[in-house]
C-alpha cells in the first residue's frame, strides 16, 4: 500500500525531470571545504511548486583532481552524511528521504543537467 511519504516521493522523481523545472545551486558556507571538495546546495522547484533540496559534495575541474589524485576526490557527487533530501509540498507536506530514496531522487534531478555548468552559471551571476 503506498503511503502519503511514497507518493510524494514518486511525485518527486516524475516532476523533476519537467523542463520547465527551476534550479538553484549555490556554495553552502555553513560546511567547511575538505580538501578539494565543497558542498553545495540544490534547490529544485517544479512548475506545481513541489520542492526538492539536497546537500552534495563538488569538485571543481573534478576530472583534473582525480588525475591528480588530489585528497577529497571521493567525496564527489555523495550526499553530505545525515543531511538527506528534503521534499516539500503545499499539499502533502514536507518530508526528508534517506539512503537509497534520497539517492534515487538526487539521480532524478540530476538526470540530463549539466551541473558543472548550472553551478558556473550561478556563481558568476552572484559576482555581477
Amino acid at each position: 500500500m503506498f503511503t502519503q511519504r511514497d507518493k510524494i516521493k514518486e511525485l518527486a522523481e516524475y516532476m523533476v525531470k519537467d523542463e520547465n523545472t527551476q534550479c538553484l545551486i549555490f556554495r553552502n558556507t555553513n560546511y567547511g571545504q575538505k580538501d578539494c571538495a565543497e558542498v553545495l546546495t540544490c534547490e529544485y522547484t517544479t512548475p506545481k511548486n513541489l520542492k526538492i533540496v539536497y546537500n552534495e559534495w563538488f569538485v571543481e575541474g573534478f576530472e583534473l583532481a582525480k588525475k591528480m589524485e588530489l585528497p577529497g576526490t571521493e567525496r564527489h557527487g555523495k550526499l553530505v552524511k545525515g543531511s538527506g533530501v528534503m521534499v516539500s509540498s503545499k499539499k502533502s507536506g514536507t518530508y526528508t528521504f534517506y539512503g537509497k530514496d534520497a539517492l534515487s531522487i538526487k539521480n532524478a534531478c540530476e538526470l540530463n543537467r549539466d551541473m558543472e555548468s548550472l553551478i558556473i552559471s550561478n556563481h558568476n551571476s552572484k559576482i555581477r
